[in-house]
């Protein structure tokens, strides 16, 4: 399993996130969630999608 796809699963069981999650991609790749208050950068791009389909994504890392 890779890091990022564990990270994901953790947060999901912790109940960081709801059905949608808050990703920062780099490289049209999934890279980071955000959660509620969290800082990002400038030139980061924040997008809401749905939690399985970018656990589905990231499992094919």
């Amino acid at each position: 399993m890779n890091e990022t796809l564990y990270v994901f699963l953790e947060g999901k069981a912790k109940g960081w996130f709801g059905d949608t999650v808050k990703v920062v991609r780099r490289n049209g790749k999934v890279f980071d969630f955000v959660l509620e208050g969290e800082k990002v950068q400038p030139h980061e791009v924040v997008s809401i999608e749905a939690l399985d389909d970018v656990i589905k994504e990231i499992s094919s890392y």
